[in-house]
């Protein structure tokens, strides 16, 4: 299967900004050695983009801005663990806001969870989910939903479109149309 990559960096701002390819080596270890070589592909502070899909499978977002860490999100953290690229997303946290759904336990007969918060006190919140033998997160998702919200494109959009495209090119060009660079995209493929 392939891979594409096309790196991004808008010029403007708000209603008037345009995107414009940039020409870098996406082959690194970490996200933080991936920021670097964005940050090093333009002149200033600007947003830069990383959109990387495995075809019929997995899209991924790499942001960073100036000296703000590396935010990344990935559609299928297990499928993208088995990929070239899993070096990228090993330590990326996992989807959050789930119920806990421990076993209960057979002395415990008040249906508690067991789990407690730091107080002491039952916790009837979310928990970390498992992660495989990579390290990377079980669930579908993982990552930061959050990473486009600044630019127009919301956390509950990026996952709708992660767990409802079954094409991650068609998800990354209607991320593309709400943010203005599908175009650019496009010409890229």
């Amino acid at each position: 299967m392939a891979y594409f990559t096309a790196v991004l960096a808008p010029e403007g701002s708000g209603d008037d900004r345009d995107w414009r390819s940039v020409d870098i080596d996406l082959e690194a270890g970490s996200p933080d050695e991936l920021g670097d070589a964005l940050r090093g592909a333009v002149d200033d502070d600007r947003p830069v983009l990383a959109v990387l899909e495995r075809e019929d499978e997995w899209f991924a977002l790499v942001r960073t801005e100036g000296d703000i860490e590396v935010k990344v999100f990935v559609s299928d953290a297990v499928a993208a663990a088995e990929s070239a690229y899993a070096p990228l997303f090993a330590e990326l946290p996992a989807a959050t806001g789930r119920p806990v759904r421990a076993a209960r336990d057979e002395d415990d007969e008040d249906g508690e969870t067991g789990l407690e918060d730091e107080d002491g006190d039952a916790d009837e919140g979310t928990a970390e989910p498992a992660r495989s033998e990579s390290g990377v997160a079980e669930d579908v998702w993982a990552g930061d939903p959050e990473l486009l919200g600044d630019l127009g494109v919301s956390g509950d959009v990026l996952v709708r479109l992660a767990t409802s495209s079954a094409d991650p090119a068609e998800a990354t060009v209607e991320i593309g149309e709400l943010l203005g660079f599908a175009d650019v995209l496009e010409s890229l493929r």
